[in-house]
């Protein structure tokens, strides 16, 4: 007898006569790509924040540089780099937050299977934690993290074209 499960791009061949072989590995395949998708979320996560790092630091020495050379048109271009560096920061988490999204849908997606298949429990008690985290943040739990994130790039495109105008206005 022969099986396949295949997801995406990624496909398990069982071989055996025996259904509970079958069934174990193929809980055992859906549990490792459950991992894969979420260490890949992480991962998402993880180049988002070095990404936004990296950008406010660079931010924060060309803007030293250009009050140290007194907002003289010759630090113009530093300006408009920081407006570059700013939008492609906005757009990286946008992208970033796409990429993350899709392996958390997968993720949730292989966790149910897995409880449909009677190897997790029903979620009821997850949806106790969660109704009680809701109410207990009523507001917060409304923010949508990424758009923070975007938010603070698109801060620094508004710093950007703010040091650029002083520097119009100066020369």
């Amino acid at each position: 007898m022969l099986t396949v499960a295949s997801w995406a791009n990624w496909t398990v061949d069982i071989v055996g006569g025996d259904e509970d072989c079958m069934a174990e590995m193929s809980e055992e395949a859906i549990r490792s790509y459950w991992k894969e998708h979420r260490e890949q979320l992480r991962q998402c996560e993880t180049q988002r924040s070095t990404l936004t790092n990296l950008l406010i630091v660079v931010t924060a020495a060309l803007s030293a540089l250009i009050v140290q050379q007194k907002f003289t048109p010759n630090v113009m271009p530093l300006c408009f780099f920081v407006v570059l560096a700013g939008a492609y920061g906005a757009v990286a988490v946008c992208k970033y937050y796409e990429r993350a999204s899709y392996h958390l849908f997968q993720a949730r997606a292989l966790t149910r299977t897995l409880v449909e298949q009677g190897v997790l429990g029903s979620d009821e008690e997850l949806i106790r934690a969660r109704v009680e985290h809701y109410r207990r943040f009523p507001w917060m739990h409304r923010v949508r993290l990424h758009r923070l994130w975007v938010y603070l790039h698109l801060a620094i495109v508004l710093y950007g074209l703010s040091l650029l105008f002083l520097c119009i206005i100066i020369a």
